[in-house]
């Protein structure tokens, strides 16, 4: 990638500080799929794809588990000693409405939206491997509100 175009969509306020510094993604893919639907290349839009990617990779987690468990009649009881919660607990988890994301002072940051905050044990109870992996990988930070 030429270091113009990097410095304009990647680096972020005029101290150029760049949010994506330790992210060890596919750039080349992440922006070749941005184009091929006609989204616009900006930190924010490349984040938000980031994110949604890894919103995907959770709600397989999730499925995955729910399959696995969901004929057995003890159900709660397996999910509880695997996985550290009930099945209904587990169910209830939605990182697709419970998680938000934003680049405040050159850092990407991701968090529970307000009123999913009485999940935040939940999450890092049953997503917490996944959201170690992704945020070595990425550099982005949870965040408490």
């Amino acid at each position: 990638m030429n270091e113009a175009l990097y410095n304009a969509v990647f680096c972020y306020g005029e101290s150029k500080i760049d949010p994506f510094a330790k992210c060890d993604v596919d750039f080349d893919r992440i922006i070749s799929d941005m184009k091929l639907v006609g989204y616009e290349l900006s930190s924010f839009n490349i984040v938000h794809q980031i994110m949604l990617e890894q919103l995907d990779e959770l709600i397989r987690t999730k499925g995955k588990v729910i399959e696995e468990a969901m004929d057995l009649d003890n159900r709660d009881a397996y999910c509880r000693d695997k996985y550290g919660l009930s099945f209904k607990d587990i169910d209830a988890l939605d990182p697709t409405n419970d998680i938000e994301w934003d680049i405040k002072s050159g850092q990407v940051i991701f968090y529970l939206k307000p009123e999913a905050k009485h999940k935040e044990g939940e999450y890092f109870t049953f997503f917490k491997k996944n959201f170690d992996q992704f945020i070595s990988k990425t550099g982005f930070n949870y965040t408490t509100l």
